[in-house]
């Protein structure tokens, strides 16, 4: 995102993004509770390193963020269509196949993950635009943006259903991004979750914040019938929904200034491609392999901790690579790395 990174912050980010690809391998209550926070986390994380609106103008900020953002989201989908387009030419698809995934993807309404891509393009870009006509006066900033997160749950509640781009999840998670920038910038709050501190507050901050995130997670899940899910614009009960995932998210943050792993701050430094690609890719085609050689296919919790974990590997070791790849060519900064 930035030239300065802050090592504690790629940590965070690497912690989400293992948290994404275990979220994505269907593991029961595993991936219910995951998905309470982590697509929130990004958002927030996001925020935390958002300039200010006074140091760029919006022309200026709104290039860069398509430059981060837009341009690798079509990168990043064309390799996608790219896989799936060898899936229908292989399965004897027809041509309206292809049309229609083209279709989906250039509206991109929920479509693959990097939905997220263009989610957090249009989040920024409201959030910036909310910044810089009520900057200052920064309560205002934080109650208009609370209304415009209001509004994507009155549209979700009226099931007004999706927009292009992404712009209904947009509403919503421009105030994650508020909420990261708000946290990177109070001294007391930050110090109190991220500051130096014992071993027994610190453990004692986490079980809090995972006690109240599980709880409210599942309440929201008795009361609403299902739970959040961001990436296709499913909030649950709203307010539990967010008491849940800044649960989850401060959970998180707690936790990483004490993880000392040049993993996790190596996967928080390479999101792009491992994010866009692990699911669509990967994953799907594990998925067939194993259906096709008759692998993990018997019901169970057991089946499904080893279908995740073999999954995980294959994701890492292909991967890794690839993004090592993909950093050494002219046109590296195309795909976000």
């Amino acid at each position: 995102m930035g030239g300065n990174r802050i090592g504690w912050v790629d940590v965070a980010r690497g912690i989400g993004l293992m948290f994404v690809f275990v979220g994505h391998m269907g593991v029961s209550y595993v991936s219910a509770w995951i998905y309470t926070f982590h697509m929130p986390l990004f958002f927030f994380l996001s925020g935390m390193l958002y300039p200010g609106c006074e140091k760029y103008s919006f022309t200026q900020f709104a290039w860069r963020r398509f430059k981060g953002l837009v341009i690798p989201y079509f990168t990043l989908g064309a390799v996608i269509g790219l896989f799936y387009c060898c899936l229908f030419a292989y399965y004897n698809q027809p041509a309206s196949a292809y049309i229609n995934m083209l279709r989906d993807f250039l509206v991109q309404e929920h479509y693959w993950t990097v939905w997220f891509l263009t989610a957090l393009f249009l989040s920024q870009i409201i959030y910036y635009c909310i910044d810089k006509l009520l900057h200052k006066w920064s309560h205002a900033v934080s109650f208009a943006s609370l209304l415009v997160c209001v509004f994507g749950f009155l549209r979700y509640r009226l099931g007004w259903g999706s927009l292009p781009w992404n712009l209904d999840v947009a509403f919503v998670a421009q105030f994650f991004f508020h909420l990261g920038y708000r946290f990177m910038h109070n001294e007391h709050v930050k110090a109190f979750f991220i500051g130096p501190m014992s071993s027994i507050k610190r453990c004692g901050i986490l079980v809090s914040c995972l006690m109240v995130n599980a709880v409210a997670g599942k309440l929201s899940i008795v009361f609403s019938g299902h739970s959040l899910d961001m990436s296709i614009g499913m909030y649950g009960n709203e307010a539990l929904t967010l008491i849940s995932a800044l649960a989850g998210i401060l959970m998180v943050l707690t936790l990483a200034p004490v993880v000392h792993s040049r993993f996790f701050t190596y996967l928080g430094q390479n999101t792009m491609i491992l994010f866009s690609w692990h699911s669509r890719i990967i994953i799907v085609f594990c998925t067939m392999v194993f259906a096709h050689y008759g692998i993990f296919q018997s019901p169970g919790i057991s089946t499904e901790l080893m279908q995740a974990s073999v999954m995980l590997v294959v994701i890492l070791v292909v991967l890794i690579p690839v993004n090592e790849f993909v950093k050494r060519l002219p046109c590296h900064k195309a795909f976000g790395v």
